[in-house]
């Protein structure tokens, strides 16, 4: 028997009150996508129920899509629309009110868009490939409560964490004594002076300065950031005029929880940075300065998070070695000038 002939009312319903029935389709599956935020999300459950997980980032999106199109072919009948079209747009809904409610951060909703929307399309496909074959309550049952069946088993595979460095370059026109005078000890960063970057729309913290309370190996170094960001750095290399090196220390007690995402915070339980290092060459009418970081990853997906922290590290990086060479030129040219 074909689904449109469990209910054979199902032409006229159509024709009767139609924002109504979006309504109850969008309503019930967003519901059900809030209850599994939620759950996934509850700090008590985490260890059976992980957010930052495979389950959660497919079998989620992929059951509110379903759920999407089973109930919009109940109310509105079979459409190519049901099984493409609403399903996304639940998804997009979902994350359009957990940043207006603050329980996404914008830029966890980038890193996760390119994943759940079409998992949740994926979802009404094959949701109406199964209606389409033999139409039964139990196809719903089942897909709904697939994350809550492969999230504990997901939970008990232990990922090993993974080191990631990433490196950014920059020419500059000026000696390695006037470069070097701008990166072993950062002085306050006007906000007009950082260059845009895609990063910052996404509400991420601008650099503010660095400080070292002394010189050479041991020094320990102060890089602050906006909303009273913090990271403390201790000098493991030092050649003026050559290298400066250090290890990274991000307490997460100590950053604001409304400075990051709780699932992307520096120095918590998914992300990390270690290390970072400037080199001054020589290169042409000037230098070349590099800036090195190291990264850990302990997610269950690292090639994706990895491809994210690459990105969002040399938007970062690439920022603050714009910063130093507008001030080591400018310090260059009024050298010369005197």
């Amino acid at each position: 028997m074909s689904f449109e002939q469990d209910y054979p009312g199902l032409q006229q319903a159509q024709r009767k009150r139609p924002l109504l029935r979006v309504l109850i389709v969008f309503g019930v599956a967003l519901l059900y996508a809030l209850f599994c935020r939620l759950i996934f999300g509850w700090k008590e459950l985490y260890e059976f129920f992980p957010i930052v997980s495979i389950s959660f980032l497919t079998l989620v999106p992929m059951a509110f899509g379903g759920l999407t199109t089973f109930l919009g072919y109940r109310f509105g009948g079979p459409s190519a629309y049901w099984i493409y079209v609403a399903p996304m747009l639940v998804a997009l809904l979902g994350f359009i009110g957990s940043f207006l409610v603050h329980l996404e951060a914008l830029l966890c909703l980038v890193v996760a868009a390119p994943i759940m929307l079409p998992m949740a399309m994926i979802g009404g496909r094959i949701m109406a490939w199964l209606l389409y074959h033999r139409s039964t309550r139990l196809y719903v049952s089942v897909i709904v409560l697939l994350p809550f069946a492969v999230a504990p088993i997901e939970a008990r595979w232990k990922a090993p964490p993974e080191l990631v460095s990433i490196e950014d370059s920059i020419h500059i026109l000026a000696s390695p004594s006037d470069i070097w005078a701008e990166i072993a000890s950062v002085r306050t960063i006007a906000r007009e002076e950082v260059p845009f970057r895609w990063i910052y729309l996404l509400d991420f913290p601008r650099p503010i300065a660095a400080t070292l309370d002394r010189e050479g190996v041991g020094g320990q170094r102060r890089a602050t950031f906006e909303r009273d960001v913090s990271f403390f750095e201790t000098v493991t290399d030092w050649e003026p005029e050559r290298t400066i090196a250090f290890t990274i220390k991000a307490d997460p007690e100590f950053i604001p929880h409304t400075a990051f995402d709780q699932h992307i915070i520096v120095g918590g339980r998914f992300y990390d940075v270690l290390d970072g290092r400037y080199v001054i060459r020589r290169e042409g009418d000037g230098c070349r300065l590099l800036l090195t970081s190291t990264h850990r990853l302990s997610t269950r997906f690292n090639a994706y998070a990895g491809w994210w922290s690459r990105l969002v590290m040399n938007q970062i990086q690439s920022s603050i070695l714009t910063v130093i060479k507008n001030r080591a030129e400018l310090r260059a040219a009024q050298g010369a000038r005197g």
